[in-house]
């Protein structure tokens, strides 16, 4: 459904870009007047990426690790990254099949934000894939449901993994609001196969810039709303400490970096001068993540190894 929508949307895109472009054409040579016309809607995206950094920022303490350089260093890749996810990934890049390696070390479900679909894990997904693991992916649908709904689509594919691979657990690698979905999966069906869960930029105390999103699911990641208040007070600290939580101290959509950390949780990561979308493409991050996985998946490795 995304990957329509998102198909639509890039059609309206070239559609004003020709029209842009006819009407320069008035004044600039045809080839001119469309690299001007592409320049302008690259440039009214960065605007509006921009306009989300400054957001965080002024909602964010302004001194220390989150201070002005960091949000600057941040922004450019953050801009081509959601350039990328919404021109190429999302609407062309969601269909790839599950990376089964001949001698797979554990299974990773992958499980996308807000807005998005499966395909803004492409490249994550072979690069975990050629470390040996086994890895799928979901789309999390319709986009403005509920993120208890989602909860049972990220129990439903976890315990499918499980079944395909004849894993006992799968380990979940969440971006944004995806970690809250498999919070809700664990909440909706504590016995799910999911071992552990590794969250990138989730509003796990929810984010100011929700009020921006539309549908139920935007409605329940707005800060202190009954449905996080919901969900904490029903996870003891033993679930807590199932989760890994990675944050940004300079991530333009959940902000400040606390409100993508979970108390209790059993490890983190808060990295700086990282956006919200790069923190799947961030170096340190991934040798994190790479860590983790190891640590978690130790014993079954261990049983294989010794078969």
């Amino acid at each position: 459904m995304m990957a329509w929508a998102m198909r639509g949307f890039t059609l309206g895109v070239a559609i004003l870009v020709a029209l842009t472009s006819w009407a320069l054409s008035a004044w600039l040579p045809w080839p001119a007047a469309v690299l001007a016309a592409l320049l302008l809607a690259a440039a009214i995206h960065a605007a509006i990426v921009a306009l989300g950094f400054a957001l965080a920022r002024l909602l964010t303490d302004r001194t220390g690790p989150a201070g002005p350089p960091g949000w600057l260093a941040a922004m450019p890749r953050e801009t081509y990254l959601s350039l990328r996810n919404m021109y190429l990934d999302i609407p062309w890049r969601h269909r790839w099949p599950m990376r089964l390696p001949p001698r797979a070390r554990g299974a990773v479900l992958l499980v996308h934000g807000y807005g998005c679909n499966r395909g803004i894990w492409r490249d994550f997904d072979t690069w975990l894939a050629a470390r040996g693991w086994t890895v799928a992916a979901l789309d999390l649908e319709p986009p403005r449901a509920g993120i208890d709904r989602f909860g049972e689509q990220v129990a439903a594919e976890a315990a499918a993994l499980a079944l395909r691979t004849g894993r006992e657990r799968v380990t979940v690698v969440a971006h944004s609001m995806g970690g809250l979905a498999a919070r809700a999966a664990l909440r909706g069906a504590p016995d799910a196969p999911i071992g552990h869960v590794i969250t990138l930029g989730t509003p796990h105390r929810g984010t100011w810039h929700a009020r921006f999103g539309r549908g139920r699911c935007a409605t329940q990641m707005l800060p202190d709303s009954p449905w996080l208040g919901a969900l904490h007070a029903a996870e003891t600290p033993a679930m807590a400490s199932r989760y890994t939580c990675i944050a940004s101290h300079h991530d333009n959509i959940v902000c400040p970096v606390d409100r993508a950390l979970l108390p209790g949780a059993s490890a983190s990561l808060v990295v700086a001068r990282v956006g919200h979308m790069a923190l799947a493409h961030d170096a340190a991050v991934r040798a994190f993540i790479e860590d983790r996985l190891e640590a978690l998946h130790a014993p079954e490795m261990a049983e294989s190894d010794a078969a």
